[in-house]
């Protein structure tokens, strides 16, 4: 427990929601299936409208200062996340940091020809009506809000203020720009309804890592229910302790388009950059496919909740 200090890579207080996360994942167990004619499988897709290699985006993160000790600056952690995406194939979202407010990750992504997602922690409507007028002279894919960063502490500790958005509001970003808007951190159908009204083109069901609240639920426990009102509706995106190409097989047969892994990447672009970035990426992509294959799915068509067995005993405490 960090009581008072940043968080650093943790989870908010005793870390409860972070081992959610784990625990609501690991409860599920993939079919293994192995009789049906061969076939190589296929996974490539699209993310609004942009195609990927794989349905993995590398998650927004930031704090080069506070988070990981300023081994190295904001922009350069940025660069290793989005960069590195790339070079795998799939698309990389920039975080937003106190410590770096005009937001790196924005150049990043327009020195890469727009390739990436800057995404924001929800401050004033004003500097968010800036900050997506610069999203789109850099020709980004699209900008993201990170709704559920209104309990950020490092923003907290900084004295930088944060805010809970109206419906209104998320309608009135939306409004803004020509750009899909992503609106992160939802955990519930009742959020989940108001992006759908709002006009966003995608939610992300993520809890932030776990990193914002204590004692909450874990994705994969809300995952489906979210699914079941708005799959068709909306683009639906998901983390929450997604580490390899099994994890990924999860979260896509709990009804996903696409899952995202934050924290790994995170550690290989402070280690190595985008190489390293690109080359997590690229051994999930292995991965993928032996779970595809090991399921009987030739394509992301084939995934569905039947490739999945629920353990109603696992991850209890």
């Amino acid at each position: 427990m960090k009581y008072g200090k940043p968080i650093g890579f943790g989870g908010a207080g005793q870390g409860k929601t972070w081992t959610a996360n784990f625990q609501a994942l690991s409860r599920y167990k993939l079919r293994m299936r192995v009789i049906k004619e061969h076939r190589e499988p296929n996974f490539e897709t699209n993310f609004l409208g942009n195609k990927i290699v794989l349905p993995v985006l590398a998650s927004s993160f930031s704090g080069a200062l506070i988070s990981m000790n300023g081994a190295l600056s904001e922009a350069e952690f940025q660069r290793g996340m989005v960069e590195g995406a790339k070079l795998a194939g799939t698309v990389g979202l920039s975080g937003n940091t106190v410590d770096a407010p005009d937001h790196p990750g924005i150049d990043v992504i327009g020195r890469l020809g727009g390739w990436g997602i800057p995404v924001f922690k929800p401050q004033s409507q004003e500097r968010l009506l800036t900050l997506f007028k610069r999203c789109e002279q850099a020709d980004v894919l699209a900008i993201g809000v990170d709704l559920d960063g209104y309990g950020s502490t490092n923003w907290a500790l900084r004295g930088k203020p944060l805010y809970r958005k109206s419906e209104g509001d998320l309608k009135e970003l939306v409004d803004a720009t020509e750009k899909p808007v992503i609106y992160k951190g939802i955990m519930n159908t009742e959020d989940a309804g108001k992006v759908v009204d709002s006009g966003a083109k995608a939610l992300d069901v993520s809890n932030h890592g776990g990193r914002v609240m204590d004692c909450g639920k874990g994705v994969a426990e809300v995952l489906p229910e979210i699914v079941e009102a708005f799959k068709g509706k909306i683009t639906i995106m998901a983390d929450g302790a997604v580490r390899t190409g099994f994890d990924v097989l999860k979260i896509l047969a709990l009804g996903a388009d696409v899952a995202l892994i934050g924290r790994p990447l995170a550690w290989m672009s402070l280690a190595g950059g985008p190489e390293a970035v690109a080359m997590y990426l690229n051994y999930v992509k292995s991965d993928l496919r032996m779970a595809l294959a090991m399921t009987c799915c030739d394509s992301l068509a084939d995934i569905s909740s039947e490739i999945l067995v629920l353990d109603e005993e696992d991850g209890k405490t």
